[in-house]
């Protein structure tokens, strides 16, 4: 075994270890949960008006769940839009925080795998036509007739560049069937880097991103961690700290949170939690919690090489 592997080893027996005695509010029954919600709405997202954004920086958008809008000076990036207040019979606990409106000016959208709830066909139909859309190899089928100007299937390792952004796909370990199989994505333009992860457990990839790219800001997932074997496929808080860290990021964006009950967590716990820990390993300064319909402008100041957000 490489020393890399067994480092990595070491780490995911060390996350076993601190899961068996998990101290986070669960529901009872997910599905009277479920049930409860049925015939309440959602509760209201605080949409903001997106800064501007010059060169050097870059704005990032919770809109619930997991997607995200990225935008660099001339390219606006979506990232498994999901617009839709159902999954399956799951209803929606916040609204979404973006509108149809707020994609107008999007010319790149990512999709990082096949599940209804980040491959949304629904909220696709409703983005600009004119937009390149990325998908995981074997997918462009399920895409093809939306028709979008261009589709792209790309591998782990592929990337391509569009308007000076270049997007590096990247692995994930979500599970081998069809649906799950899917990408994981590196955005590097004229601002600070983002790396962009739908669903995962944690795995050896976030190291092999952290040693090649580095990237300053880290989207990802802390929700659907419970029961405990959900962590195969969903990190919880935890296992996304210590992914953080094999990334080298500077700032984490908590994703995959706070929209659906889909796990045994309580909806508010991965972020409750999430800070918790933070606040105990000395990161919370390098945590950007973020609310659906929210934004944030990340600015970096290259002589220091300090990454802050913006005002």
């Amino acid at each position: 075994m490489s020393a890399e592997g067994g480092k990595h080893g070491a780490r995911a027996a060390e996350l076993g270890r601190l899961h068996r005695d998990i101290r986070v509010q669960r529901y009872r029954s997910l599905l009277g949960h479920w049930m409860t919600r049925w015939f309440r709405a959602p509760r209201p997202a605080q949409l903001e008006p997106v800064p501007p954004v010059s060169r050097g920086e870059l704005a990032l958008t919770f809109g619930g769940h997991a997607s995200v809008i990225v935008r660099y000076p001339g390219l606006a990036v979506a990232f498994d839009p999901m617009l839709g207040r159902w999954i399956g019979g799951v209803r929606r606990a916040v609204e979404p925080g973006l509108a149809p409106g707020d994609f107008s000016d999007v010319g790149l959208i990512l999709i990082s795998h096949r599940h209804a709830d980040h491959l949304h066909v629904p909220t696709l139909k409703r983005l600009p036509r004119s937009a390149t859309l990325v998908v995981p190899a074997g997918t462009a089928s399920w895409v093809g007739a939306l028709g979008f100007a261009r589709v792209v299937e790309l591998q782990p390792g592929a990337d391509l560049e569009l308007r000076g952004v270049q997007v590096v796909a990247a692995a994930t370990a979500h599970g081998d069937t069809e649906l799950a199989r899917g990408l994981s994505y590196v955005l590097r333009g004229p601002g600070p880097s983002a790396f962009l992860c739908g669903d995962s457990g944690y795995f050896s990839g976030f190291a092999e991103i952290g040693a090649r790219y580095a990237p300053d800001i880290a989207a990802l997932p802390i929700g659907g961690f419970l029961p405990t074997s959900f962590r195969a496929r969903h990190m919880s808080p935890l296992d996304a700290l210590y992914a953080f860290e094999d990334l080298r990021s500077r700032m984490l964006v908590p994703i995959h949170h706070g929209a659906f009950p889909l796990s045994y967590e309580r909806l508010d716990e991965p972020a409750r939690w999430l800070i918790e820990l933070a606040t105990q390993r000395g990161l919370r300064e390098h945590i950007q919690l973020m609310a659906a319909g929210q934004t944030e402008r990340f600015v970096e100041q290259a002589s220091a090489g300090v990454l802050n957000p913006g005002t």
